[in-house]
């Protein structure tokens, strides 16, 4: 039966074995996943704890015998185990590897001057291990929490459970009656106030999460080393030194300890929803509305992730009576992938169960892809959370450290072992995979380009009204012919009135007035500025008349009103930004598209492409490209395809409510032979294009976001 140790290198002739270190402490251990015993060994002076197995414990009760030899001999004569030799020598080795092992003499001095020499990290290495994780213990808090413990007990009781239980039922009752003030209230949180409010539920949250890991660590026995400040990839979050859990037997109270931060936070969210109902509107309120809702699922999300080494996986780790649950599981799932890949016939890492071999190898697999797709958006956040030479630095670190060394050194190891490599089920099958693979990324099978676009008529025009008027009268209704100059909407502006009554008031009395001094033969004196005043009051006439007739809203082309908004009613007011009606040309439509810079080069004027509608009902529309833009659109002038309204190109809302999108696009006109439609319909238009392999394409595609992003 293979222990729990990590074997090293086998071979070599057996040397007198040092005994272990006298600060090393052997404790009893949990039972192991098939129910055979184990030991914990604690190294002090490290603070490290190792699990071993059966086999490793009874190679440590014979470790006087100084012989690999002589110890399996024993193990064989005197256990029901069958072990070889050089399993003895690989404990050994594994033993003198960790440090575990008192040395002494020239040799042991130079090794051990050479372990330190090679775990010595380079100004670069520091930057790098520092910036991608730091702890920071602030605090010692063992005696603390021992004199403290008594007065917080009553947390740990069945009485309270059920309160805690009892005031989650009754806020959830509670929002329940209020869920309209409830939604309503979460905008709150994006003011200014709501912000600080929530930082400071989130820190008594996070502060609450740790005291219920150190509390209940110390209720079972362990010592709290340290609390502080872990620096995640630069995000500051709090931590609590619970090692010492190692040495618990009861997979129930490593449960317990694991679970207690967040145990901690349901609570502290169970009581908030209920404060959140009865009190007054504030900020204490907020406050409890962000313990209700984000502190927790934020916490869930996280901490409950068994893929990063956060509660979650050390609760994962526990239950199933897996230590060191990663290492081992990422050394199954390499094992299983060579062989499914190359077939080499080596004997499984680690002898267990079928079923939680497949168990392991899936968590292993799982959490390579998880890391991936977390390490690649960590790349992306922190290129654009710093200056760009920055960023690009941090981005090269997280790709090359974290994605591409793993896959290097697989790799390597496929090279170094292209000797024992043969022609068997499982290499030819990697090496047809392999080939499909290259013919499907270089051949050029990609004959056509698929882009969001937009279905609407050739010509279009939308009405506003030209200031804050009333509706007077809607002349014509939605889809009716119109001509050129055809009245569609007449409004009428109170306060433009009063301002035409005024000018003319003040024309007519300039113009009394020098009438007046003209027949008195007096206007020497006054004329002038009669006159200039008659003038202006003239010009204001003519101003207030032409926005007068602005007022008339006329069709600016030939066709039909493809829409009128819908609360037009006599006596209605509306305002100057707000659309009023669509007018449309019966002309052929026209579909305006949006391509990616990677497929510009394969589009030309006279291609032909089809238009289909969102709604599958409807029927393709046969297109040819009339114009395609050589600069990208700064902003989507077609917000039927804009996210933010439910279509299919990214986009962020910047000033004066412009549509930016998130890639660069461009335009493609497309010609259609059918009339134009009743109302713009949203689509993809798929483009008959030049054949291309999507090797080339990626090339291209990475290329242009490199020279794109090469500017400084």
């Amino acid at each position: 039966m293979a222990g729990l140790l990590s074997l090293g290198g086998l071979g070599g002739p057996p040397a007198p074995y040092p005994p272990l270190r006298d600060d090393i402490t052997l404790l009893p251990g949990p039972a192991a996943a098939d129910g055979s015993p184990s030991w914990t060994l604690f190294d002090a002076a490290a603070n490290r704890y190792v699990r071993i197995g059966w086999l490793e414990f009874e190679v440590l009760s014979r470790w006087d015998l100084a012989g690999a030899a002589p110890i399996a001999a024993a193990i064989n004569a005197q256990t029901t185990l069958r072990v070889a030799a050089e399993e003895v020598e690989g404990i050994r080795r594994f033993l003198d590897g960790a440090g575990l092992l008192r040395g002494a003499g020239a040799a042991t001095t130079e090794r051990l001057l050479a372990q330190r020499k090679a775990g010595r990290m380079g100004a670069a290495m520091w930057l790098l291990k520092n910036y991608l994780f730091v702890r920071i213990p602030l605090v010692r808090p063992a005696r603390f929490l021992a004199a403290t413990l008594p007065r917080v007990g009553f947390v740990f009781t069945p009485g309270f459970a059920l309160a805690v239980l009892a005031a989650g039922l009754l806020g959830l009752w509670l929002v329940g009656r209020q869920w309209e003030s409830f939604t309503h209230a979460l905008p709150d949180l994006f003011t200014a106030e709501g912000a600080v409010m929530a930082a400071l539920a989130l820190a008594l949250s996070k502060l609450l999460h740790e005291a219920g890991h150190a509390y209940t660590a110390t209720r079972h026995g362990c010592r709290v080393g340290s609390m502080g400040v872990a620096l995640l990839v630069l995000w500051p979050v709090l931590y609590t030194d619970t090692t010492e859990a190692w040495r618990l037997t009861e997979r129930r109270k490593r449960l317990q300890i694991g679970a207690a931060g967040m145990a901690a936070e349901l609570a502290l969210a169970a009581v908030a929803t209920v404060a959140w109902a009865l009190l007054p509107d504030g900020p204490a309120r907020t406050a409890c509305l962000v313990l209700a809702t984000t502190a927790w699922v934020l916490t869930l999300a996280v901490n409950l992730n068994p893929f990063m080494r956060f509660d979650g996986y050390f609760l994962a780790s526990d239950w199933l009576e897996e230590p060191n649950l990663q290492d081992r599981s990422f050394a199954l799932a390499r094992w299983w992938l060579r062989e499914r890949l190359f077939g080499f016939g080596d004997p499984v890492p680690e002898e267990m169960p079928a079923p939680r071999r497949r168990l392991l190898i899936a968590y292993g697999l799982c959490t390579w892809v998880y890391r991936f797709f977390l390490f690649l958006g960590i790349a992306l956040l922190v290129y654009h959370l710093f200056f760009k030479l920055l960023g690009l630095l941090l981005f090269a670190v997280e790709i090359g450290w974290f994605i591409l060394r793993p896959v290097w050194r697989e790799l390597g190891e496929w090279l170094k072992r292209r000797g024992a490599m043969r022609w068997n089920r499982p290499s030819g099958r990697t090496a047809a995979l392999a080939g499909i693979f290259l013919l499907l990324a270089l051949l050029p099978w990609r004959a056509e380009v698929s882009a969001p676009a937009l279905l609407r008529a050739g010509q279009q025009a939308t009405l506003f009204a030209p200031r804050p008027a009333r509706v007077v009268e809607v002349a014509v209704r939605e889809g009716a012919a119109v001509a050129a100059g055809q009245p569609v909407l007449r409004l009428a502006s109170p306060e433009l009135e009063q301002d035409l009554r005024m000018a003319e008031l003040k024309a007519r009395s300039a113009a009394a007035q020098i009438g007046a001094f003209s027949a008195q033969g007096d206007a020497a004196g006054r004329a002038p500025v009669l006159w200039e005043e008659y003038a202006a009051a003239s010009a204001d006439l003519v101003a207030l008349g032409t926005e007068a007739k602005q007022l008339v809203l006329a069709a600016p082309l030939d066709g039909r009103v493809a829409e009128l908004a819908d609360h037009l009613r006599q006596g209605d007011w509306v305002g100057p930004k707000e659309p009023l009606a669509l007018v449309t040309d019966a002309g052929p439509a026209v579909v305006e598209a949006y391509v990616g810079e990677a497929d510009l080069a394969r589009l030309a004027v006279g291609q032909s492409a089809v238009f289909q509608p969102v709604s599958i009902l409807e029927p393709s529309v046969p297109l040819v490209i009339r114009a395609i833009d050589r600069a990208a659109v700064r902003d989507l002038r077609a917000p039927e395809l804009a996210s933010v309204h439910g279509g299919e190109i990214a986009v962020r809302q910047a000033e004066g409510r412009l549509l930016v999108p998130d890639a660069a696009l461009y335009r493609v006109l497309l010609a259609a032979e059918t009339g134009a439609p009743s109302r713009a319909r949203p689509g993809r238009v798929s483009i008959a294009a030049e054949r291309e392999s999507p090797a080339l394409r990626l090339i291209r595609h990475v290329a242009g976001v490199l020279i794109r992003e090469s500017g400084f």
